[in-house]
Parts: structure tokens; sequence; C-alpha cells
């Protein structure tokens, strides 16, 4: 997941078929070249022997051949463009949709919670959840012991003194514990895989050459993140994600239990 404070920066018009194009120019130039010399080859020919024509035919049949090759990317070129835009233009219908998609940062407006996912390797007791505004400052945290499965988390905007956050991007950080309080490591020394995931409303879309962005406020969501995504005007669900979400006050949901 990215902040970003950009504005819809709208479709790319560059050239797509610059490659066919600057091919296309190279094999008329040398054309050109080719007619000239074989117009002055036949014109200061032995009578007497003059060349035979298979020879030039064969080059035009070459030509003809390798025009045919940059006419068909062309084509080509065209169409992985219609697809592309055609894309860009499908993802506009995003806008107002409840998406889930895979990272760690959501975006709080004022009087709203945020609602983050997170799976966790299945030998961890316990863990602690922070909360880490744009500054990299945790303006809250809590632990919990039952971690067991995907987990859904809620957090109601405020810190651990129950003040209200301002709007911004905060980021949900996972920290795995053992038994005794310590960093979890496994028999190998290694630390417990975190997976981390947000689910948020579609403000606007950013389009560019490379991605399509969702957002989130002013957090930017790859479209290749996307896990599950359910359209509000038909309610219409897509994804192999899970949409199931805790609505309540608490920091957590039901499925957790607040370490003491």
């Amino acid at each position: 997941m990215t902040v970003s404070s950009l504005t819809n920066v709208g479709l790319s018009q560059s050239n797509t078929n610059a490659a066919s194009s600057s091919s296309a120019n190279q094999l008329a130039q040398n054309f050109d070249t080719f007619l000239t010399l074989l117009t002055t080859q036949l014109k200061n020919q032995d009578p007497t022997s003059p060349m035979e024509s298979d020879k030039f035919t064969d080059q035009l049949s070459q030509f003809a051949q390798v025009e045919q090759g940059i006419q068909s990317n062309k084509n080509l070129e065209d169409l992985i463009a219609m697809q592309g835009q055609q894309r860009q233009l499908s993802a506009l219908s995003y806008v107002g949709a409840e998406i889930e998609a895979v990272g760690d940062t959501n975006w709080l407006e004022e009087g709203e919670k945020l609602t983050y996912k997170y799976n966790v390797s299945p030998e961890v007791p316990r863990l602690q959840l922070q909360i880490q505004d744009q500054a990299g400052k945790t303006v809250f945290s809590s632990e919990f012991t039952d971690i067991s499965g995907l987990q859904t988390f809620t957090w109601d905007g405020k810190n651990n003194s129950g003040v209200e956050q301002a709007d911004g991007a905060y980021t949900l950080v996972v920290k795995p514990m053992a038994a005794n309080g310590d960093t979890f490591k496994d028999e190998k020394g290694k630390p417990a895989s975190v997976a981390i995931g947000i689910i948020g409303t579609v403000d606007s879309v950013d389009i560019d050459d490379t991605d399509i962005y969702l957002r989130l406020g002013d957090v930017s969501v790859p479209f290749s993140t996307l896990t599950n995504v359910k359209l509000g005007a038909n309610d219409t669900e897509t994804g192999n994600g899970n949409t199931d979400t805790d609505t309540g006050d608490g920091s957590g949901t039901d499925e957790q239990e607040e370490a003491a």
C-alpha cells in the first residue's frame, strides 16, 4: 500500500504504436533506397547480359512480407491498447464500492472507523496490534490471545485515552508475541508470518501508464491487490475474499478476546 496525494491523472495519450510506426518508416526508407539502386542498375546494365528478373522479384517479395508483418504488429498493438482502455473505463465503476485489498494502510475520516483483516501463523499464542499515524507514531495498541484463523479488526478512530484522531492514513502493525510477551519466533528462530488486508469504500480512481489505483481518501490501492469487491449499486460480490466484517464499537471483533 502507498499513501499518495496525487489527483486523478486521467488516461495517458502516449503513442502505443510507436514501435510499429518506427519500423514502418525504416522499411519505407529502405524500400526507396532499394528502388533507387534497382533503377540505376537497370539503366546501366549490359544489354547483352541483362539482370535476371527473379532476383529483384524475390527482394520485392521479401519487402512485402516484412510490411505485412509490421502491419500485423500494429493491429495487435491497437487491440492491446483498446483492451487497456476498456479496463481503465471499467475501473470507474468501482467508485462507491466496498473493497478488500492486500495492504496495511487505510484512510480515516472524522467520526468513522477503520477495518482491517489479518492472519498470522497458527502457532502464535498472542499478539499486539498497533495503529500508527502517517508520522509512524503509535496512537493505539492492544493485545489479543484468541487469534486463530483470519481475523477482522475494527478500530474506532480513537487513541488509548479515548481521544478521536484526525483524518489521515493509519497503518495496522501486527506484532506476534510468545507466551512470555517476547517477540515470537519458531523453533528455527524465524519470525511468524503475517498477512494484512484493508476494507474500505472507493472515493476515486487514478489511472496511469502502468497500473490503476483505487483511492480511499489519500490512500492509493493498486488494482492488482484487490481480493474482494462489493459493488454498491447492485450489491454484487466478486473476488476470493471474505466480506464478513465487524461493525461494533469495540477495537476488534467478536472472535477476538482481549488479553488482560
